[in-house]
């Protein structure tokens, strides 16, 4: 929903997250399995104007409704224990979201925006653990996946393919973010 009014959803060390107006009143409190590990997006699952609440935990991907009652099948159980938060793009700008969290077990996992594996993401495993977002780029018709583990940059298609095979393994900072320069 769009109120046109400011509002702040802020998750809590006991693993709560709420939604507080502009006034300061808890409009409602939600608990989930463990801290909340990504940003928070804002996306309408239903293409009908109203927003929800998109994020992830270590163990779930939750998406929440401006009553913070859980949309359809969410919270939707993790493969395996993420690594990092989700990360979430539109590559087209045609409302076709994808979704996607490294986990503990060195897998990239990409749901779309109900929930499912989306079929023919191919890439194997990271040679370490992926521990910062997911990023995506597109200069013209070509999107760049990136990621880095402690190892190795990958610079990959939207199917898990390498669009680019970094030579040289290059050790990533602890809050090294890439930039795309056309």
């Amino acid at each position: 929903h769009n109120t046109s009014q400011k509002e702040i959803l802020v998750h809590d060390a006991a693993k709560a997250v709420y939604l507080i107006k502009s006034t300061g009143r808890i409009l409602w409190k939600v608990n989930v399995d463990s801290p909340v590990l990504s940003e928070i997006y804002q996306v309408d699952y239903y293409g009908n104007g109203k927003l929800q609440y998109m994020f992830s935990t270590q163990k779930e991907i939750y998406l929440l409704d401006r009553n913070g009652n859980n949309v359809e099948r969410y919270p939707v159980k993790l493969r395996s224990d993420a690594s990092n938060g989700i990360s979430l793009f539109d590559y087209d700008k045609r409302r076709e979201f994808r979704v996607f969290v490294a986990a503990e077990n060195r897998e990239v996992y990409v749901y779309d925006l109900q929930g499912n594996l989306v079929p023919g993401w191919t890439f194997g495993k990271s040679e370490g653990k992926v521990e910062k977002p997911i990023q995506h780029f597109r200069l013209g018709e070509k999107d760049y996946i990136v990621f880095s583990d402690q190892i190795r940059t990958y610079i990959l298609d939207r199917k898990g393919k390498d669009r680019v095979k970094v030579r040289n393994n290059i050790a990533a900072s602890k809050n090294n973010i890439f930039y795309f320069f056309e």
